[in-house]
């Protein structure tokens, strides 16, 4: 992904055309036939690369954290190429679950490797799954994911914002405050409490009254019903849309406000039938964070249990432990359950009703050591 870095930042730099048709070839390679949903990337661990287009297995994959680096930016110099929020979803989807992931909730241990499905005794263990670890290690021989995870969050205004001379672009929802340059400098507030919640508040405090620039503001592809206001009125039929981005051109006063309320419903996602790992599984995701079952909240054999088309899924904020202050999602579900211990029968496994409980992808590992899987199978 480094070398796609820079192939996309020379096509930036320069202009050259047909440099620029390679990254977009190269992005829409990765982003539709070799990502996994989670935003990791590499699915051997060979080389530590790419294998062939739908081959995305979920327990010996490799998904190094760093590559999810890489992912993060090669998509923003895409953006820099040019502002599309295909390339803003992707280094989104790959920032909060393929990064954030790879660091244990404390700071102290991280993964190289990023599964979407752990077993213990199986996972780190077994001939081919030896890569594949069920806990984050203290340390590796090869450290090379702790700095690349600081060096990435420790830059991450570059990441949430782009600049032209006369546009500002939100591509990222992350809080606080930035300074820009354009339209004779301009301070802009960011009050959010995304990604557990989806409104966004932006105050604008232009050096100068009358400042005229344009704000751009990401329309995350996730999100299929927006509202933006502009100082209360909503204006989504008067802003002009383009490739993603609502762009809001006038003069600028201090204190000017634009808020955006993204549609922050948990969505059941679906793997192209070509992707023989995925089959007869649904992923579940609210806005970018991808949501996995643990053994700490489901108990064992995961794959064992279904998830019925019908069940309803709703929300709950954890108030205390490990995951306090994440969102976390709850369903109705089914466990299957064999009568005895013999190996194959001719009767049909047991079924029994059981609550499904998913937590953020990127917070798995930080309890007791136990399974894992993010595609859950459906009934």
């Amino acid at each position: 992904m480094y070398m796609y870095t820079a192939m996309a930042d020379y096509a930036a730099e320069t202009g050259d055309a047909a440099m620029a048709n390679a990254c977009r070839a190269l992005f829409n390679n990765v982003a539709n036939k070799r990502m996994f949903i989670t935003g990791g990337i590499g699915s051997t661990v060979e080389g530590e690369a790419f294998s062939i287009d739908y081959d995305l297995p979920n327990d010996i994959t490799y998904n190094e954290t760093c590559a999810s680096v890489g992912l993060v930016f090669f998509t923003r110099k895409m953006l820099d190429l040019e502002p599309d929020a295909n390339y803003a979803d992707v280094m989104e989807k790959a920032l909060y679950n393929g990064v954030l992931s790879g660091m244990q909730l404390d700071g102290k241990k991280f993964f190289y490797v990023n599964p979407l499905e752990v077993i213990p005794g199986v996972s780190g263990k077994l001939a081919g799954y030896k890569h594949v670890k069920p806990v984050r290690p203290g340390w590796y021989a090869c450290a090379c994911c702790p700095p690349n995870v600081a060096r990435l969050l420790a830059s991450l205004q570059r990441y949430v914002w782009g600049e032209t001379d006369k546009t500002i672009f939100a591509h990222l929802f992350v809080g606080g405050t930035s300074r820009f340059n354009t339209g004779g400098g301009v301070e802009i507030d960011t009050v959010t409490r995304f990604p557990w919640e989806g409104a966004i508040k932006y105050v604008i405090k232009p050096d100068q009254e009358g400042s005229k620039f344009t704000f751009a503001i990401r329309m995350p592809g996730w999100s299929k019903q927006n509202s933006v206001k502009l100082n209360g009125e909503c204006i989504n039929d008067k802003a002009k849309v383009e490739r993603g981005y609502v762009y809001i051109e006038r003069e600028w006063k201090p204190g000017d406000t634009v808020e955006l309320i993204l549609d922050m419903k948990v969505r059941r996602m679906y793997a192209n039938t070509a992707v023989r790992s995925d089959a007869n599984c649904t992923a579940l995701v609210r806005g970018p964070t991808v949501y996995c079952i643990e053994q700490a909240d489901n108990g064992s054999q995961l794959s064992a249990l279904r998830l019925p088309r019908t069940s309803e899924i709703s929300c709950k904020v954890l108030e205390s432990g490990n995951l306090a202050g994440m969102t976390v999602l709850e369903a109705e579900g089914i466990r299957l359950s064999t009568k005895d211990d013999s190996l194959y029968s001719e009767e049909p496994a047991e079924q029994s009703p059981t609550k499904i409980v998913a937590i953020p992808y990127y917070a798995w590992g930080n309890r007791e050591t136990g399974e894992m899987r993010v595609w859950i199978h459906e009934k």
